[in-house]
Order: structure tokens, then sequence, then C-alpha cells
């Protein structure tokens, strides 16, 4: 991703997106983002390309797609855990970089039962 400014370019990674991406996801309190071997099945059956950390970002005309693949506790309201991660990650990502998020788009991969 670049950001330019009067001053020259700014060149931030699809990798440290990343990073801000899973550590705000993993602050919400039952959800983990999911592991390799889940996303190369589930990308390899849609045609895309597989991620790392279940974590997939596509450049737009305005910003940034981040599509999570996430594991979610039992018993807790997936929309609403959904929605919280949504935000908490456009504001993470946007505060932190100065990229402009357009979506953030979650599939919750499986359920764990601790």
């Amino acid at each position: 991703m670049f950001i330019e400014n009067a001053m020259g370019k700014i060149n931030i990674s699809k990798q440290i997106i990343s990073k801000i991406t899973l550590k705000s996801a993993n602050a919400i309190t039952g959800i983990t983002c999911a592991s390799n071997g889940i996303i190369k099945n589930i990308t390899s059956r849609f045609g895309g390309n597989s991620s790392q950390n279940g974590i997939e970002l596509k450049e737009t005309a305005t910003g940034l797609d981040i599509h999570l693949c996430i594991t979610i506790q039992h018993r807790l309201n997936m929309p609403e855990v959904c929605k919280v991660l949504q935000s908490n990650v456009k504001e993470a990502v946007e505060n932190f970089t100065g990229v402009s998020i357009d979506r953030v788009n979650v599939t919750i991969v499986g359920v764990s039962i601790d």
C-alpha cells in the first residue's frame, strides 16, 4: 500500500497490515484467526490465494478490503462478535497506517468448544 503526501511516498507492506489486523482480532475475547491449513482448503475451493493467519488483503480503487477467517467460541453471539471485530480491525488499521479500509469481511470457519 502506498500513501503519497507532499514529501514523497510511504510504502506500508501487506505483512504489516496483516500483523495489525491479527493483533486487533486476537484482542477480542472468544475468537482466533484460522490456521493456514483451513485457509488453504477454503481459498482453493473458491479459487483464491492462500493467506497468512487467516487474513487476506485486497487493494481496491479507494483503499483496502480485509478478509478474515476466524474460529469463534461456542455460545457467543456470532453477529455481535463479528460486528465488534469488523469495527476494531477497521479502526486499528486506519488509525495506525492511514490506509482507508473499505470493507472488513469475516468468515467463521470453526467453533471452539473449550
